[in-house]
Formats: structure tokens, C-alpha cells, sequence
């Protein structure tokens, strides 16, 4: 049985708490069939909430604070999209950076505004009846955030291209994503025999992308840089698993993660403003 998340009920599929263990198995990134253990938390309570929490940044989640820079921008304004069940929200807010969470008819608002309310706290939650037209001003956050791995279009661009709006110059935009070429793609190409005995739930709703398709959807942005983390040892067959975990998961990790910057606006005409 996988050990991964120790703590959290399992649901029937038909059960009321059935939503709640979806929301879970999202925010961990695990399959959301998955079994866990036998401990019994409410579901939406603070220790639930708490316990989702601890498991996300902890073993195969550990790159998510230092890549996504939780820490790193005190003071500055950030848009989320995505939100899940807002537990990224919450390390950014921390850290003294100024969340806005913009959110659709398929987010989990109530399950957010709980977890923020056990916290004692609430960022601004704004509905957008959709993500390729925010109700922003141009220019209006330092940093975007855009979670793509259960929800997202076909085509990504109009929806980067409207993040890069309203991003400042000089904005910061990150971006998770499932990956392509991860395990399950691997294991396909090289143990092609083995699906005839095992199958791998797919974890994530949302299509698989490539970093060369993140990469031509980042119209306007320049230094982007595309990495690629999460994978468990569970995940992996037997003979692999003799291999580092890092570098495993930097060829065959689930889920790629963009970083790319708007380009800081030079005048016109520089010299004119010098001799003003």
C-alpha cells in the first residue's frame, strides 16, 4: 500500500466526502484512487487542511518552495490562477507577498475561503468568468501564477498572453504543468512489455504539454527557463529505483514548471529624456 500520504481518509467514490479526497489527492499531486491510511481527519478542518499541507512540501513535493520562490518576493503583488486549494497562497502570504486569487466556476472557492479562514486570513478572491480576459488593469502585478495541471485549455497562449498584460515590466510568471515526457512515457519507450502487466494512473486532468510547446505559448516574455520535478519511488520499476531520485525526476518527473520574465521597457528615445 503507498505511504505517501499516511493521513488522510479514504473516500468511496458515491460518498459526500468523495469531492474532498479529489481536492486532496490534487494538491498532493498523487492519483487520486490512491489509497491512504487509516487516520480519520474532517474533511475541510483545520487538520485536515494542515495535513494537506505538510505532505505537498515534503519528499517528492520538497523543489516546490525554493522553485516557485515563496520566499523571495516580500512586498510584491501576485495573481493566481489555479489556486487548488490554495496552499501556495498561503506560503507566498507568509512570506509578505500580496495574493489575489482569481478564480473560475470549476475552483473549489469555499474550500479555499475555509482554509484561509483557519488560518485567520483571506486575499482578495475575484470570480473571472475567464482566464483569457482578466478584469485587471495592465501592468497591475509583479508576479502571475498559473496552475495548468488539472484545468486548462487546449492552447495556453491567450491565457499566457493575458497574464503578460497585466504583469509590471520586468514581472515574474510561473507556471506548473504536467509534463510530457515523464515516467509513464519512459517506461512506455524502453519496458514497452510492461503495460501488459501494470498500469499507471494518470494523475493530472489536464493535457500533457511539452517544454517546447510552454515554450512557444510565452509570447512577449523573455528568460524562460522550464524544469522538471516531481516523481515518487512508487512510481518507479524496481531495477530503477538503484538510480538518484534527482536525477530521475529532472528527465522523467510528472511536472514541468515555467519561469519566464516581461522584458523591462526601454523609452523610445532615451536620449531625449536625458537632455529634459
Amino acid at each position: 500500500m503507498p505511504h505517501d500520504v499516511p493521513h488522510l481518509r479514504l473516500y468511496a467514490p458515491d460518498s459526500p466526502d468523495a469531492t474532498a479526497h479529489d481536492l486532496a489527492s490534487r494538491e498532493l499531486l498523487r492519483p487520486a484512487g490512491e489509497r491512504g491510511g487509516a487516520r480519520d481527519l474532517e474533511p475541510y478542518s483545520r487538520a485536515w487542511f494542515e495535513e494537506i499541507e505538510q505532505k505537498r512540501y515534503t519528499r517528492a513535493g520538497e523543489w516546490l518552495p525554493r522553485v516557485l520562490e515563496f520566499t523571495r518576493h516580500r512586498d510584491e503583488t501576485l495573481l493566481m490562477l489555479g489556486p487548488g486549494l490554495g496552499m501556495d497562497a498561503i506560503q507566498y502570504g507568509r512570506h509578505g507577498t500580496r495574493v489575489t486569487i482569481a478564480v473560475t466556476s470549476v475552483d473549489p472557492v469555499e474550500a479555499i475561503r475555509r482554509n484561509f479562514s483557519h488560518r485567520g486570513t483571506e486575499p482578495p478572491i475575484i470570480p473571472v468568468s475567464s482566464r483569457e480576459r482578466l478584469p485587471f488593469a495592465n501592468g497591475e502585478f509583479d508576479l502571475a501564477y498559473w496552475n495548468l495541471m488539472h484545468d486548462a485549455p487546449d492552447d495556453p497562449g491567450p491565457t499566457i498572453g493575458e497574464l503578460h498584460r497585466v504583469l509590471k515590466s520586468g514581472g515574474k510568471l510561473f507556471a506548473l504543468a504536467p509534463a510530457r515526457h515523464d515516467v509513464d512515457h519512459w517506461q512506455r519507450w524502453l519496458l514497452p512489455f510492461r503495460r501488459l502487466f501494470t498500469t499507471q494512473p494518470h494523475p493530472f486532468g489536464a493535457t500533457k504539454r511539452s517544454a517546447r510547446e510552454l515554450r512557444r505559448a510565452c509570447i512577449g516574455f523573455e528568460r524562460i527557463s522550464i524544469l522538471q520535478r516531481h516523481l515518487r519511488r512508487s512510481e518507479l520499476p524496481p531495477l530503477w529505483r538503484a538510480l538518484p531520485p534527482s536525477l530521475l525526476e529532472r528527465v522523467a518527473g510528472r511536472v514541468l514548471i515555467l519561469r519566464a520574465t516581461k522584458p523591462i521597457r526601454v523609452p523610445a528615445n532615451p536620449a531625449r529624456i536625458s537632455a529634459a
